[in-house]
């Protein structure tokens, strides 16, 4: 059985998704994932919606909560996506760049939300004179959440 949400609240926020309208600009999510290489990486993604899935395992139910997310392609380079730091320093600017485009969907695109870290707020961003090419800037809200 599985049962299809338009928002979630995790403590005191509210996620939204594309799904509600009303919430759309909640729906922009940071999820943290651990890397091969052991080191963790987050990445921007828009939720789609949120579901709730329940299972029977031997004669018990199981649910879990589930998120579906359309993730940002990132931008061509690291010094395109870290385009605002200061003298070359990945560290001294928490603003990314992103592509405007999403990958296309995939089984990636559905993880629990305990995956979730944080909201960000997306903002369109110019960069270059002569061929201005136009990214999503991806702005963290300085607020995590650890389930």
């Amino acid at each position: 059985m599985v049962n299809q949400f338009g928002r979630v609240r995790i403590s005191t926020e509210v996620f939204g998704s594309a799904m509600a309208p009303r919430y759309l600009k909640n729906a922009n999510v940071l999820a943290k994932f651990i890397q091969d290489n052991e080191t963790t990486d987050l990445f921007p993604g828009q939720v789609q919606y949120y579901l709730e899935h329940t299972i029977r395992i031997s004669g018990e139910l199981k649910t879990h909560r589930l998120a579906f997310i359309k993730w940002y392609k990132p931008a061509p380079n690291q010094k395109t996506r870290f385009y605002t730091n200061i003298d070359g320093d990945e560290k001294s600017s928490n603003i990314e760049l992103w592509k405007n485009e999403f990958y296309d969907i995939k089984r990636d695109c559905l993880i629990p939300i305990h995956y979730l870290y944080s909201r960000f707020v997306s903002s369109k961003f110019v960069v270059g004179k002569k061929n201005p090419i136009t990214y999503n800037a991806v702005i963290p809200i300085n607020r995590q959440f650890h389930l």
